[in-house]
């Protein structure tokens, strides 16, 4: 039998790994910890919405707590700056700013990566 090489290794532990997330995750979009899915976008918080066409039952606004950055995985159309400004990454290496107490439109068939809130 052959060895198996390291890469073949880890590339076997990251596909495990990322069907563990999808699994464990339960809902259309998936998001790290630090935040919590609702109806709307609350006071304070730097929020994103889901593309249009991607239910969520708990909410479409994933609320993001804190700054720094959050790791996601989905597809948002909409970000919402209650507070601080926040910068949405995509898988291509793009990205999009929301300054602070505004909104603006997002690539919703681009996906989302991470977020990094913006605090002073």
């Amino acid at each position: 039998m052959r060895p198996i090489s390291r890469f073949t290794a880890w590339a076997a532990t990251a596909a495990t790994a990322a069907a563990a997330t999808v699994a464990l995750t339960g809902s259309p979009a998936a998001a790290s910890g630090g935040g919590y899915w609702s109806t709307k976008c609350d006071e304070g918080r730097a929020c994103i919405k889901l593309a249009p066409g991607r239910p969520n039952p708990a909410g479409q606004f994933w609320n993001i707590d804190g700054c720094g950055y959050h790791t996601i995985n989905d597809y948002y159309g909409s970000g919402y700056a209650h507070g601080n400004a926040f910068e949405v990454h995509y898988a291509d290496q793009r990205w999009d700013r929301v300054e602070a107490w505004t909104s603006r439109g997002l690539d919703p068939n681009n996906r989302v990566t991470g977020v990094t809130v913006l605090c002073p």
